[in-house]
């Protein structure tokens, strides 16, 4: 099943404060991770509940948290409903975004709290750390038996926000995946979060009857490399029919998602600095 970080993309967020070098590692603290498919790993929601997994339809081809074709193998989607998430209220105003710098991971305050984490049922979830200016991710997923598994981390904006003078996110990553593993990278909004998770989406109405957040695969490079994903070239998700892609006004998180092969196994190792909206 897809589960999103806020219901958001499969997974439900997590709104924990973001506290300069903590770490964490184990199970996920906020939502469930997606299922590959067409969507994206999950959203993130503010002020919500943890929510339950989403459904693990989609499609293989091109990733879901999905889009574009990425590196490391097989395409994967991940799709799902949310969990929870800190911060916003389910309204439809939200605050205009601040500045762009979303987190450096280092000691200041930011509008994101503590990250959240989680993978499919059968999965180990992923190891996650803060320190030194950068947020670590350590995978030996085991071997799942699902079609569309996943793992994620996210983080989640202490409240809901207005990003519509900015096109999309930027950061700094680096890593390794094993083969037939994808990475993907979503930015979470209210309408693919359902609306016990602070956001819009219905799952009875919605396509592929989930919520969960849209997303684009990226290409992992072992070097630090700045990589941006414009919220126009996000795909998938599940949400009404006639919601756009990502809706910049109402935002509630951002996410990566791992995507292991069909019924397989991945193992990463992927570190990310300089988070930042980009005009």
């Amino acid at each position: 099943m897809k589960r999103t970080v806020l219901d958001f993309g499969l997974v439900g967020l997590l709104g924990l404060a973001l506290a300069a070098g903590c770490s964490s590692s184990g199970g996920s603290t906020s939502g469930s991770g997606g299922s590959q498919g067409n969507g994206s790993g999950g959203n993130s929601s503010s002020g919500g509940s943890t929510g339950s997994g989403g459904s693990s339809s989609g499609s293989g081809g091109s990733t879901a948290s999905g889009g574009s074709t990425g590196s490391g193998g097989t395409s994967s989607g991940s799709g799902g409903d949310s969990g929870s998430g800190s911060g916003g209220t389910s309204g439809s105003s939200c605050a205009a975004v601040a500045a762009d710098l979303i987190t450096d991971f280092g000691s200041g305050t930011y509008p994101v709290g503590m990250p959240y984490f989680g993978a499919e049922s059968d999965l180990t979830p992923p190891m996650v750390n803060i320190a030194d200016g950068a947020l670590t991710i350590s995978l030996d997923s085991g071997t799942s038996t699902m079609m569309y598994p996943y793992a994620y981390v996210g983080l989640p904006f202490n409240a809901c926000q207005d990003a519509s003078t900015y096109k999309g996110v930027k950061f700094t990553i680096s890593g390794t995946l094993s083969d037939m593993c994808s990475i993907q990278f979503s930015t979470v909004d209210k309408e693919h979060n359902t609306v016990t998770n602070n956001g819009t989406c219905d799952p009875t109405t919605a396509t592929n009857m989930s919520c969960y957040a849209s997303s684009k695969i990226f290409a992992l490079t072992a070097d630090p490399t700045d990589v941006t994903v414009n919220f126009a070239d996000q795909t998938g998700g599940g949400a009404a029919a006639d919601a756009a892609v990502v809706d910049p006004t109402q935002i509630l998180g951002i996410q990566w998602q791992l995507n292991p092969p069909a019924m397989g196994a991945c193992t990463a190792m992927v570190t990310i600095k300089n988070v930042m909206f980009v005009k």
